[in-house]
Protein backbone atom coordinates (compact mmCIF):
# COMPACT_ATOMS: atom_id res chain seq x y z
CA UNK A 1 0.00 0.00 0.00
CA UNK A 2 1.47 3.50 -0.64
CA UNK A 3 2.00 5.28 2.14
CA UNK A 4 -0.57 7.91 2.93
CA UNK A 5 0.63 11.77 5.12
CA UNK A 6 -1.26 11.55 7.95
CA UNK A 7 -3.02 14.80 7.67
CA UNK A 8 -4.51 13.37 4.17
CA UNK A 9 -7.79 11.02 4.17
CA UNK A 10 -7.32 8.98 6.34
CA UNK A 11 -10.70 6.90 5.90
CA UNK A 12 -8.45 5.62 2.96
CA UNK A 13 -6.99 2.31 4.81
CA UNK A 14 -6.96 -0.80 3.30
CA UNK A 15 -5.35 -2.30 0.28
CA UNK A 16 -6.83 -4.89 -1.95
CA UNK A 17 -4.00 -7.18 -1.00
CA UNK A 18 -5.04 -6.54 2.60
CA UNK A 19 -9.03 -7.79 1.81
CA UNK A 20 -7.64 -10.74 0.12
CA UNK A 21 -5.48 -12.13 2.86
CA UNK A 22 -8.10 -11.82 5.04
CA UNK A 23 -10.77 -12.98 3.34
CA UNK A 24 -13.10 -10.27 4.55
CA UNK A 25 -14.39 -6.31 3.17
CA UNK A 26 -12.83 -3.78 4.72
CA UNK A 27 -14.71 -0.23 5.63
CA UNK A 28 -13.44 3.11 5.56
CA UNK A 29 -15.10 4.63 8.69
CA UNK A 30 -16.85 6.73 6.12
CA UNK A 31 -18.50 4.32 4.95
CA UNK A 32 -19.42 3.19 8.65
CA UNK A 33 -22.28 5.94 8.84
CA UNK A 34 -25.47 5.28 10.04
CA UNK A 35 -28.85 4.72 8.15
CA UNK A 36 -27.41 2.03 5.76
CA UNK A 37 -28.98 -0.81 3.88
CA UNK A 38 -27.79 -3.61 6.08
CA UNK A 39 -27.17 -6.28 3.17
CA UNK A 40 -25.90 -4.15 -0.22
CA UNK A 41 -22.47 -2.60 -0.88
CA UNK A 42 -21.31 -0.61 -3.45
CA UNK A 43 -17.72 -0.57 -4.07
CA UNK A 44 -14.83 2.16 -5.35
CA UNK A 45 -11.57 0.75 -6.61
CA UNK A 46 -8.57 3.18 -6.42
CA UNK A 47 -5.53 3.33 -7.94
CA UNK A 48 -2.84 4.39 -5.52
CA UNK A 49 -0.04 4.31 -7.54
CA UNK A 50 2.85 7.46 -7.28
CA UNK A 51 1.18 8.92 -10.64
CA UNK A 52 -2.39 8.43 -9.70
CA UNK A 53 -2.92 8.75 -5.84
CA UNK A 54 -3.64 12.56 -6.22
CA UNK A 55 -6.34 12.51 -8.86
CA UNK A 56 -7.77 9.36 -7.21
CA UNK A 57 -7.77 10.62 -3.88
CA UNK A 58 -9.45 13.63 -4.70
CA UNK A 59 -12.18 11.96 -6.81
CA UNK A 60 -12.80 9.57 -4.09
CA UNK A 61 -12.95 12.91 -1.92
CA UNK A 62 -16.01 13.82 -4.04
CA UNK A 63 -17.99 10.42 -4.03
CA UNK A 64 -17.90 10.48 -0.12
CA UNK A 65 -19.11 14.05 0.11
CA UNK A 66 -21.54 12.64 -2.11
CA UNK A 67 -22.77 9.54 0.32
CA UNK A 68 -22.28 11.72 3.32
CA UNK A 69 -24.36 14.13 2.32
CA UNK A 70 -26.89 11.48 1.61
CA UNK A 71 -26.66 10.10 4.75
CA UNK A 72 -28.35 12.66 5.96
CA UNK A 73 -31.60 12.72 4.73
CA UNK A 74 -32.34 8.94 3.13
CA UNK A 75 -33.33 6.27 5.10
CA UNK A 76 -31.48 3.61 4.15
CA UNK A 77 -28.41 3.56 1.62
CA UNK A 78 -26.34 0.51 0.56
CA UNK A 79 -22.72 0.45 2.31
CA UNK A 80 -20.01 2.61 0.19
CA UNK A 81 -16.58 0.18 0.53
CA UNK A 82 -13.40 2.06 -0.63
CA UNK A 83 -10.80 -0.71 -2.60
CA UNK A 84 -7.09 0.78 -2.95
CA UNK A 85 -4.72 -1.21 -4.96
CA UNK A 86 -1.22 0.21 -5.70
CA UNK A 87 -2.05 -0.16 -9.68
CA UNK A 88 0.11 -3.67 -10.35
CA UNK A 89 -2.34 -6.93 -11.65
CA UNK A 90 -1.12 -8.55 -7.96
CA UNK A 91 -2.97 -5.87 -6.34
CA UNK A 92 -5.69 -5.42 -9.00
CA UNK A 93 -6.76 -8.79 -9.46
CA UNK A 94 -7.55 -9.93 -5.63
CA UNK A 95 -9.64 -6.77 -5.50
CA UNK A 96 -11.67 -7.58 -9.16
CA UNK A 97 -11.96 -11.26 -7.34
CA UNK A 98 -13.44 -9.92 -4.71
CA UNK A 99 -16.00 -7.48 -6.13
CA UNK A 100 -16.90 -10.13 -9.07
CA UNK A 101 -17.98 -12.85 -6.26
CA UNK A 102 -19.51 -11.41 -3.57
CA UNK A 103 -23.24 -10.82 -4.50
CA UNK A 104 -24.17 -8.43 -1.86
CA UNK A 105 -22.12 -5.79 -4.28
CA UNK A 106 -24.95 -4.66 -6.13
CA UNK A 107 -22.26 -1.71 -7.98
CA UNK A 108 -18.72 -0.30 -8.80
CA UNK A 109 -18.66 3.69 -8.34
CA UNK A 110 -16.15 6.22 -8.92
CA UNK A 111 -13.41 3.80 -10.11
CA UNK A 112 -10.36 6.02 -10.04
CA UNK A 113 -7.48 6.06 -11.95
CA UNK A 114 -8.40 5.63 -15.96
CA UNK A 115 -6.00 2.38 -16.03
CA UNK A 116 -7.59 0.34 -13.30
CA UNK A 117 -11.02 1.91 -14.67
CA UNK A 118 -10.69 0.37 -17.91
CA UNK A 119 -9.24 -2.70 -16.27
CA UNK A 120 -12.07 -3.08 -14.24
CA UNK A 121 -14.74 -2.32 -17.16
CA UNK A 122 -12.77 -4.95 -19.13
CA UNK A 123 -12.33 -7.41 -16.66
CA UNK A 124 -15.72 -7.43 -14.69
CA UNK A 125 -17.67 -7.07 -17.99
CA UNK A 126 -16.64 -10.23 -19.05
CA UNK A 127 -17.27 -11.74 -15.21
CA UNK A 128 -20.06 -10.11 -13.77
CA UNK A 129 -21.92 -8.64 -16.73
CA UNK A 130 -24.84 -8.10 -14.52
CA UNK A 131 -22.59 -5.23 -12.51
CA UNK A 132 -23.35 -2.05 -13.12
CA UNK A 133 -20.33 0.21 -13.55
CA UNK A 134 -21.26 4.08 -12.20
CA UNK A 135 -19.07 6.95 -12.93
CA UNK A 136 -15.43 5.45 -13.80
CA UNK A 137 -12.87 8.37 -14.10
CA UNK A 138 -12.35 6.94 -17.94
CA UNK A 139 -11.85 9.28 -20.87
CA UNK A 140 -11.06 6.36 -22.85
CA UNK A 141 -14.47 6.57 -25.24
CA UNK A 142 -13.77 2.45 -26.29
CA UNK A 143 -16.58 0.90 -23.69
CA UNK A 144 -19.26 3.59 -24.15
CA UNK A 145 -21.08 0.68 -25.81
CA UNK A 146 -21.44 -1.29 -22.96
CA UNK A 147 -25.21 -1.14 -21.47
CA UNK A 148 -23.74 -1.72 -17.99
CA UNK A 149 -21.37 0.93 -18.09
CA UNK A 150 -22.30 4.68 -17.33
CA UNK A 151 -19.30 7.25 -17.80
CA UNK A 152 -20.45 10.60 -17.02
CA UNK A 153 -17.73 13.31 -18.06
CA UNK A 154 -16.65 14.00 -21.94
CA UNK A 155 -14.21 11.81 -23.38
CA UNK A 156 -10.58 12.28 -24.60
CA UNK A 157 -11.64 13.19 -28.38
CA UNK A 158 -14.26 15.48 -26.81
CA UNK A 159 -11.80 16.95 -24.69
CA UNK A 160 -8.84 17.19 -27.65
CA UNK A 161 -11.40 18.65 -30.19
CA UNK A 162 -12.05 21.64 -27.87
CA UNK A 163 -8.58 22.07 -27.23
CA UNK A 164 -7.39 21.57 -30.50
CA UNK A 165 -10.43 24.22 -31.79
CA UNK A 166 -9.77 26.84 -29.36
CA UNK A 167 -6.34 27.43 -31.22
CA UNK A 168 -8.03 28.14 -34.63
CA UNK A 169 -8.03 31.63 -33.73
CA UNK A 170 -4.46 32.13 -33.24
CA UNK A 171 -3.37 30.82 -36.39
CA UNK A 172 -1.73 27.52 -35.39
CA UNK A 173 -0.99 25.08 -37.84
CA UNK A 174 0.73 22.71 -36.11
CA UNK A 175 1.10 21.51 -32.85
CA UNK A 176 3.02 18.71 -30.80
CA UNK A 177 1.77 15.69 -28.89
CA UNK A 178 3.72 15.02 -25.67
CA UNK A 179 3.00 11.57 -25.01
CA UNK A 180 4.31 10.40 -21.38
CA UNK A 181 5.93 6.84 -22.36
CA UNK A 182 5.76 4.89 -25.37
CA UNK A 183 2.96 2.79 -24.14
CA UNK A 184 0.51 5.63 -24.64
CA UNK A 185 2.06 6.17 -27.36
CA UNK A 186 1.58 2.92 -29.27
CA UNK A 187 -2.47 3.47 -27.72
CA UNK A 188 -3.26 6.87 -28.53
CA UNK A 189 -0.79 7.78 -31.60
CA UNK A 190 -2.57 6.97 -34.73
CA UNK A 191 -6.00 7.82 -32.95
CA UNK A 192 -4.30 11.38 -32.17
CA UNK A 193 -3.07 11.96 -35.26
CA UNK A 194 -6.46 11.41 -37.84
CA UNK A 195 -7.89 13.58 -35.53
CA UNK A 196 -5.10 16.38 -35.88
CA UNK A 197 -5.71 15.58 -39.28
CA UNK A 198 -9.39 16.17 -39.67
CA UNK A 199 -8.65 19.46 -37.66
CA UNK A 200 -6.22 20.35 -40.41
CA UNK A 201 -3.31 20.29 -38.34
CA UNK A 202 -0.39 19.08 -38.36
CA UNK A 203 0.95 16.53 -35.40
CA UNK A 204 4.27 15.69 -34.27
CA UNK A 205 4.73 13.03 -31.61
CA UNK A 206 7.45 13.55 -28.61
CA UNK A 207 7.67 10.21 -26.49
CA UNK A 208 10.40 9.73 -24.12
CA UNK A 209 13.32 7.16 -25.28
CA UNK A 210 13.04 3.39 -23.30
CA UNK A 211 15.51 4.41 -21.07
CA UNK A 212 14.64 8.08 -20.78
CA UNK A 213 11.36 9.99 -18.85
CA UNK A 214 9.36 13.35 -19.84
CA UNK A 215 11.84 15.61 -17.64
CA UNK A 216 14.71 14.62 -20.27
CA UNK A 217 12.78 14.87 -23.17
CA UNK A 218 11.87 18.18 -21.60
CA UNK A 219 15.34 19.24 -21.76
CA UNK A 220 16.44 17.97 -25.15
CA UNK A 221 13.31 19.48 -27.09
CA UNK A 222 14.62 20.85 -30.42
CA UNK A 223 14.16 24.48 -30.91
CA UNK A 224 11.86 23.55 -34.00
CA UNK A 225 9.49 22.07 -31.88
CA UNK A 226 5.94 23.84 -32.41
CA UNK A 227 5.19 25.96 -30.11
CA UNK A 228 1.90 24.47 -28.95
CA UNK A 229 2.19 20.99 -27.23
CA UNK A 230 -1.23 19.28 -25.96
CA UNK A 231 0.58 16.92 -23.24
CA UNK A 232 -1.18 13.54 -22.30
CA UNK A 233 0.14 12.62 -19.22
CA UNK A 234 -0.88 13.31 -15.51
CA UNK A 235 -0.12 15.85 -12.89
CA UNK A 236 3.69 14.86 -11.95
CA UNK A 237 4.71 13.87 -15.83
CA UNK A 238 3.22 17.26 -16.34
CA UNK A 239 4.87 19.41 -13.58
CA UNK A 240 8.16 17.14 -14.40
CA UNK A 241 8.27 18.19 -18.02
CA UNK A 242 7.16 21.72 -17.79
CA UNK A 243 9.39 22.68 -14.77
CA UNK A 244 12.48 20.97 -17.29
CA UNK A 245 11.62 22.75 -20.58
CA UNK A 246 14.80 25.04 -21.11
CA UNK A 247 14.15 29.01 -20.92
CA UNK A 248 13.98 30.74 -24.75
CA UNK A 249 13.21 33.31 -26.63
CA UNK A 250 10.16 31.48 -28.61
CA UNK A 251 6.35 31.71 -26.33
CA UNK A 252 5.40 28.04 -25.83
CA UNK A 253 1.84 26.70 -24.43
CA UNK A 254 1.36 23.62 -22.79
CA UNK A 255 -2.15 22.15 -23.00
CA UNK A 256 -3.37 19.58 -20.59
CA UNK A 257 -6.09 17.24 -20.34
CA UNK A 258 -8.76 16.63 -17.39
CA UNK A 259 -6.54 13.71 -15.81
CA UNK A 260 -4.16 16.99 -13.99
CA UNK A 261 -5.35 17.63 -10.81
CA UNK A 262 -4.97 21.27 -10.33
CA UNK A 263 -4.58 21.70 -6.40
CA UNK A 264 -1.57 19.25 -6.97
CA UNK A 265 0.14 20.67 -9.95
CA UNK A 266 -0.14 24.25 -7.83
CA UNK A 267 1.96 22.61 -4.94
CA UNK A 268 4.51 22.02 -7.56
CA UNK A 269 4.40 25.04 -9.73
CA UNK A 270 8.21 26.19 -8.02
CA UNK A 271 8.92 28.23 -10.96
CA UNK A 272 6.88 29.58 -13.85
CA UNK A 273 7.82 27.97 -17.11
CA UNK A 274 5.29 28.81 -19.71
CA UNK A 275 1.53 29.07 -18.95
CA UNK A 276 -1.07 25.83 -19.07
CA UNK A 277 -4.27 25.75 -20.35
CA UNK A 278 -6.13 23.19 -18.01
CA UNK A 279 -9.12 21.23 -20.03
CA UNK A 280 -11.69 20.49 -17.46
CA UNK A 281 -14.99 18.65 -17.89
CA UNK A 282 -16.91 19.82 -15.01
CA UNK A 283 -18.04 23.65 -14.28
CA UNK A 284 -14.70 25.55 -12.79
CA UNK A 285 -15.42 25.51 -8.97
CA UNK A 286 -15.54 28.58 -8.35
CA UNK A 287 -18.84 28.89 -10.11
CA UNK A 288 -22.29 29.91 -9.02
CA UNK A 289 -24.68 26.75 -9.96
CA UNK A 290 -26.47 25.09 -6.97
CA UNK A 291 -24.42 21.89 -7.39
CA UNK A 292 -20.88 23.62 -7.41
CA UNK A 293 -22.16 25.96 -3.77
CA UNK A 294 -23.18 22.56 -2.58
CA UNK A 295 -19.62 21.11 -3.29
CA UNK A 296 -17.71 23.45 -1.55
CA UNK A 297 -20.07 23.90 1.28
CA UNK A 298 -19.42 20.49 2.00
CA UNK A 299 -16.01 19.93 1.19
CA UNK A 300 -15.26 23.08 3.75
CA UNK A 301 -17.21 21.30 6.47
CA UNK A 302 -16.56 17.78 6.29
CA UNK A 303 -12.53 18.21 4.98
CA UNK A 304 -9.67 20.38 5.37
CA UNK A 305 -9.12 20.18 1.14
CA UNK A 306 -8.86 22.47 -1.76
CA UNK A 307 -11.44 22.28 -3.94
CA UNK A 308 -10.67 20.76 -7.21
CA UNK A 309 -12.23 19.79 -10.79
CA UNK A 310 -11.14 16.51 -10.03
CA UNK A 311 -12.99 16.38 -6.59
CA UNK A 312 -15.65 18.60 -8.03
CA UNK A 313 -16.35 15.65 -10.49
CA UNK A 314 -16.73 12.53 -7.97
CA UNK A 315 -19.11 14.62 -5.78
CA UNK A 316 -21.10 14.73 -9.24
CA UNK A 317 -20.26 10.89 -9.71
CA UNK A 318 -21.64 9.92 -6.31
CA UNK A 319 -24.83 12.37 -6.80
CA UNK A 320 -25.71 10.41 -10.19
CA UNK A 321 -24.79 6.60 -8.35
CA UNK A 322 -27.12 7.39 -5.55
CA UNK A 323 -29.87 8.73 -7.60
CA UNK A 324 -29.44 5.75 -10.03
CA UNK A 325 -30.25 3.88 -6.78
CA UNK A 326 -32.76 5.40 -5.41
CA UNK A 327 -34.56 5.14 -8.80
CA UNK A 328 -33.49 1.62 -9.01
CA UNK A 329 -35.53 0.92 -6.06
CA UNK A 330 -33.95 -2.33 -4.22
CA UNK A 331 -30.06 -2.54 -3.87
CA UNK A 332 -29.32 -5.53 -6.60
CA UNK A 333 -27.06 -6.21 -9.07
CA UNK A 334 -30.38 -6.63 -11.58
CA UNK A 335 -32.33 -3.84 -10.82
CA UNK A 336 -29.35 -1.10 -10.99
CA UNK A 337 -27.86 -2.78 -14.31
CA UNK A 338 -31.59 -2.23 -15.36
CA UNK A 339 -31.79 1.49 -13.93
CA UNK A 340 -28.90 1.93 -15.93
CA UNK A 341 -29.86 0.61 -18.84
CA UNK A 342 -32.46 2.90 -19.24
CA UNK A 343 -29.88 5.95 -19.96
CA UNK A 344 -32.34 8.10 -18.14
CA UNK A 345 -31.57 12.30 -17.47
CA UNK A 346 -30.46 13.10 -14.54
CA UNK A 347 -30.25 16.91 -13.41
CA UNK A 348 -27.69 17.47 -10.60
CA UNK A 349 -28.76 21.03 -9.53
CA UNK A 350 -27.32 22.81 -12.94
CA UNK A 351 -24.93 19.98 -14.16
CA UNK A 352 -27.08 17.40 -16.80
CA UNK A 353 -26.47 14.57 -17.73
CA UNK A 354 -27.70 13.43 -20.63
CA UNK A 355 -27.41 9.89 -22.10
CA UNK A 356 -28.07 10.34 -26.49
CA UNK A 357 -28.94 7.77 -28.54
CA UNK A 358 -28.69 5.16 -25.38
CA UNK A 359 -24.77 5.61 -25.15
CA UNK A 360 -22.88 5.12 -21.82
CA UNK A 361 -21.35 8.70 -21.58
CA UNK A 362 -23.94 11.20 -20.47
CA UNK A 363 -21.76 14.49 -20.50
CA UNK A 364 -19.88 16.07 -23.22
CA UNK A 365 -19.38 19.73 -21.26
CA UNK A 366 -15.89 20.68 -21.49
CA UNK A 367 -14.07 24.17 -20.47
CA UNK A 368 -10.44 25.30 -20.26
CA UNK A 369 -9.04 27.60 -17.37
CA UNK A 370 -5.28 29.08 -17.66
CA UNK A 371 -3.12 28.57 -15.32
CA UNK A 372 -0.70 31.79 -15.93
CA UNK A 373 3.41 31.94 -15.18
CA UNK A 374 2.51 33.67 -11.73
CA UNK A 375 0.41 30.70 -10.61
CA UNK A 376 -3.26 32.44 -10.82
CA UNK A 377 -6.32 31.03 -12.57
CA UNK A 378 -7.62 32.77 -15.68
CA UNK A 379 -11.16 31.54 -16.59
Amino acid sequence: MTPLRPDRRTWLRHTAASLASAGAWACSPAAAAPRRHPEARVVQLLDMSAAQQESSRNYATGLRLAWAEASRSAAALPSLVTLETDGTPASTRPALDAVATDPSVCAVVGTAGERLAAQCVQDLGRRAPELAHLGPWLADTAFDDLPQLACLFAGRDAQIRHALRSLEGMGIQELALVYPDAEMHRTLGAGLQSLARELGLRAVALVPPASSDVAALARDLPATAPPVMLFLGATLELARFALALPPGRRQRYLIALADVDLPTLQQLWTRPPLPVILTQVVPVHQGQIAAVRRFRHLLKELYDEPPSPVSLAGYLAGRYALEVLRRAGEPTRTAVAQEVRRRSTVELDGFRLEFPSGRARGSRYVTQTLLSVDGRLIA
